[in-house]
Parts: C-alpha cells; structure tokens; sequence
C-alpha cells in the first residue's frame, strides 16, 4: 500500500515539476437516481498537458451509493492519461486510459473492500477558449476487488449505469 502511495505521488510531482503554463484542474461529477436508489460521483482532478492533445493527471474523489437495503462509500485515487481526437470544429472524441485504487466501506460490513481497475473511458468534449467541457460515457477494463474477508474476484467488466457518464469541466491554464 505504501508504495502504491508513494509511486503516485512521484507521478504527480514529476507532472506537475514540467509544467509551465501548461497546467489544467477539473473534475467529473455524476448524481443518479431511480427507483433502487441513489448514486452521486464527485472526482476533482489536476494534471498537466504533454502535447496538444494528450494530457497526463491525477484525481481523487468519492463516490456514494444507496442502492435497495444496500449503502456505500468510496474513496479513490485515480492517475490517468486523456487523449482527444478533434472532429469537427469545436466537438471530438476523448478516452481516459487510466489506473484506479479504491477504497469502499459498506454499510453493514466490516472489512475495507480494495479493489484496483486498469481501464478506458470513452467521452465526447467540447472545449471553449481555455475550458474544456467533457463527458465520459461508461467503461470497460480489467477490475481485481479485495473483500476483506478471504474472498477475492477478478475479471474483465464493461458497464454503462447512470455513476458511469460522467460530465466534467478542465480549465487551462
């Protein structure tokens, strides 16, 4: 656990030590509700630019669920990299190729749930002048969670709920 701290923060300091007037910070927000339940996604993000369309970034956030009889809240740790592909004009494709740690506490359960994503984040953006509005549309990628109880899963996952579009603001700077 202590190196997978300690490797991300050297990440973000190598980012951010490069970055002259090339930084952004931003973030995605997602709020979900139905007759199961409700869902509220909330992940603030700071990176740096590596050309023009390819940006390299970190955010940290939560997530809260209250699905059915079932409740929970997350913690997570995101390092990313996030290319764009112009199309037309102001409008193009994004995609977030991305590592994730996260740490889920379930009400009525007692052991810490870990669980580590390497995944991709298709989206649509549009930016205007130095903000970048974006949209992240479902995700597919290989998930390992630790039950905290002997019992582990692994596997690959593809999903598209209501927590997983996600619509988010980068501001350049």
């Amino acid at each position: 656990m202590k190196k997978w701290i300690s490797l991300l923060a050297a990440l973000l300091v190598a980012t951010l030590a490069g970055a002259q007037n090339r930084l952004y910070y931003g973030g995605n927000i997602s709020f979900g509700a139905s007759s199961s339940g409700t869902s509220v996604v909330f992940y603030p993000e700071v990176g740096t630019r590596i050309s023009n369309n390819l940006y390299a970034g970190l955010a940290a956030g939560f997530d809260w669920n209250n699905i059915s009889s079932s409740s929970d809240f997350t913690m997570g740790l995101t390092p990313h990299l996030r290319g764009y592909l112009p199309l037309y004009g102001r409008f193009g494709l994004s995609g977030d190729a991305y590592l994730s740690g996260r740490w889920t506490r379930r009400r009525g359960y007692d052991p810490l749930i870990k669980s580590f994503t390497l995944g991709f984040r298709p989206g649509i953006y549009f930016p205007v002048g130095n903000v970048v509005l974006t949209t992240h549309i479902g995700y597919f990628g290989w998930n390992q969670t630790n039950y905290g109880n002997g019992n582990k899963t692994s596997g690959w996952q593809a999903r598209l709920e209501a927590r997983d579009i996600l619509i988010g603001v980068m501001l350049n700077i």
